[in-house]
């Protein structure tokens, strides 16, 4: 019990922008040479021994620093530990543009690597959501959260807790749906986690750009164009919300592509690129 109430005393005084109730004790370690407790999804996610480790586990990272698109990748810590119940792909003729894992609501979900939260708000039917841009034109998303433990503007390093799963939005059951973006591009999360395994992939370490690992999709996965269209064309009763929604895309995506902003009217006719 005492060692429980030190712990907590640490966290406190430490992590002052986290809630105490939703700090579980049980996910930190004490590591060698460092003085505050880390999560075990930092501890596992970085060689503490090795000669490298001051860059990774300092303060000083911002995301305007240099560092290759392959070490950042190779660098990423898993957003929380849980079964993968929906891959990246095409879902009943709509596509799936992240990972889902199996949550308990209110598990903890913490950042893929170090960057700036741009948002932490609720957001259509990914619900509650935090997107952190890590630099490089890389941005991970975080969805269905039932509670957030990060403000947009807010710098978070890798591993930081950044909210709490749970099931809002359109979500059946609790659960954490992962993206990785690149330029607002979205992309298989499982080109650069193992998840079973709780791993990086080794393939991430030599690419200049997530376009690159492409060639690397599994073979069991259907190409999304082969079950997307390309295009569509606009019906009576349509609006850029249900578009986005059938064919899981994103409003911000479908606005970029075809040169429109989130208020713009649609013809019925209109043919909209839809990647």
């Amino acid at each position: 019990m005492q060692k429980f109430f030190t712990l907590l005393i640490l966290v406190l005084l430490y992590l002052p922008n986290l809630k105490a109730q939703y700090v579980n004790t049980d996910s930190l370690v004490i590591m060698p040479g460092y003085d505050i407790p880390v999560t075990l999804i930092q501890a596992d996610s970085v060689n503490f021994f090795s000669p490298d480790v001051e860059f990774f586990a300092g303060q000083e990272f911002l995301p305007g620093d240099y560092i290759a698109t392959g070490q950042m990748l190779q660098n990423f810590a898993l957003p929380s530990y849980g079964k993968v119940i929906s891959r990246y792909g095409p879902r009943s003729g709509r596509m799936h543009t992240g990972t889902d894992l199996k949550m308990d609501k209110g598990d903890t979900i913490y950042a893929a690597f170090y960057g700036t939260v741009t948002r932490a708000k609720y957001y259509y039917g990914y619900g509650n959501m935090v997107v952190i841009d890590h630099g490089n034109d890389i941005e991970t998303s975080y969805a269905h959260l039932s509670g957030y433990l990060v403000r947009p503007g807010d710098n978070v390093t890798k591993g930081q807790p950044i909210g709490l799963a749970g099931s809002t939005g359109r979500a059946t059951t609790n659960h954490l749906h992962f993206e990785i973006r690149e330029r607002d591009r979205h992309f298989d999360p499982e080109l650069v986690f193992d998840f079973a395994a709780g791993t990086v992939k080794g393939t991430v370490q030599h690419v200049s750009q997530l376009a690159e690992l492409k060639k690397e999709t599994r073979t069991d996965v259907v190409s999304s164009r082969e079950t997307v269209p390309s295009h569509y064309t606009v019906r009576s009763g349509d609006n850029l919300w249900k578009i986005a929604r059938k064919y899981k895309t994103t409003v911000q995506m479908l606005c970029q592509l075809n040169n429109l902003n989130q208020n713009s009217v649609l013809s019925v006719g209109t043919t909209l690129k839809l990647y």
